[in-house]
């Protein structure tokens, strides 16, 4: 048998993504040479880049190590810069890449496969993300741009995506989008759970169709915003309140009803009593959940005024609700 030439084996499975300016090209690194041998020899691997019909041109090389009988293929990373194409505003719709392996002696495998990158424009990444705290949720600010001008013959549609990462995950969630303009922008993020802390960032994408495909690039994301959702929010003040007088001579008794409040974080109700110096004193003893309260600590031929209060989960109490009043009767 003849010596191996140790000429790698084609790469098939190359793979591009844009972010902003930047390509991520990633590909499994070649273990064996076009004839069946382990790769015994380091070499290089060439990137290269063709724009529009134009020929390939090298932009960047990585190195290709000699495999092991025990080794396993892994993953190649390269990185190339679109500024200088996107700056010239191409009127190319895509750029094309493929990768091909060279041995120490100069050898070259054939070209990979090829993938293509569309050369849309991206907005620029928002300026100045804010946040404030509000009872619907986080409410998110920046400053949007003017949408660019594109030079190819792609369809462009342009959106801001509003992200979100729990903090100690490493897992992003969309939670909403937003259309482009000039000057301030905002969105509320409703789907927080209060007491945590979240980082915030906004991502340009630019959605595209043409040539009978469709895709999306995605733009540098704006400097990242850590917020802690913690909750200082009390529930709206109770409304609807009512006393009524109840019971017999014997045991007298001032009944309490209102229209029960909404929230969904609500944990319960305070009752007052207030005296004739506008002192108010809490009736209960724990919260009251229900919107109703039996007052028994009465008596006959006096005058009370009672005023409730709503508390959430998290303690933060309303303020004391429109007063109302009831006497008791004098027993016959």
């Amino acid at each position: 048998m003849p010596p191996s030439l140790g000429v790698p084996k084609p790469v098939t499975d190359l793979k591009a993504v844009r972010k902003g300016s930047n390509v991520t090209l990633t590909w499994t690194t070649p273990t064996e040479s076009t004839d069946g041998e382990l790769l015994r020899k380091p070499g290089k691997m060439i990137v290269l880049r063709a724009i529009g019909l134009r020929p390939f041109q090298p932009v960047t090389q990585v190195t290709l190590p000699p495999a092991l009988a025990e080794r396993h293929p892994s993953t190649a990373t390269a990185t190339d810069s679109l500024s200088s194409v996107l700056l010239s505003a191409p009127t190319e719709s895509f750029v094309s890449y493929s990768v091909s392996s060279q041995t120490q002696s100069g050898r070259v495998d054939g070209s990979s496969n090829k993938v293509e990158i569309p050369t849309v424009p991206t907005l620029p990444p928002p300026q100045s993300l804010r946040a404030t705290l509000s009872p619907d949720g986080v409410s998110l600010s920046w400053q949007g741009s003017s949408l660019p001008q594109a030079s190819t013959e792609l369809q462009n549609q342009y959106i801001y995506r509003v992200m979100r990462r729990l903090e100690g995950s490493r897992e992003p969630v969309t939670v909403g989008q937003v259309t482009p303009a000039p000057g301030s922008l905002s969105y509320i993020d409703k789907t927080v759970t209060w007491e945590n802390t979240y980082q915030y960032w906004i991502t340009p994408v630019t959605i595209w169709a043409g040539q009978g495909r469709t895709g999306e690039v995605e733009g540098d994301d704006s400097s990242p915003l850590s917020v802690f959702v913690h909750d200082t929010f009390p529930p709206a003040i109770p409304a609807g309140l009512q006393a009524v007088y109840s019971g017999i001579a014997q045991h007298p008794a001032i009944d309490l009803t209102w229209t029960p409040n909404t929230e969904t974080d609500l944990a319960g109700y305070n009752v007052y009593r207030i005296n004739t110096r506008g002192e108010a004193q809490k009736l209960n003893s724990v919260l009251v959940k229900t919107p109703a309260f039996h007052d028994l600590n009465v008596q006959p031929g006096n005058k009370y005024v009672y005023a409730v209060s709503a508390v959430d989960l998290r303690g933060n109490e309303s303020g004391r609700s429109e007063s109302t009043s009831e006497t008791v009767l004098n027993p016959q």
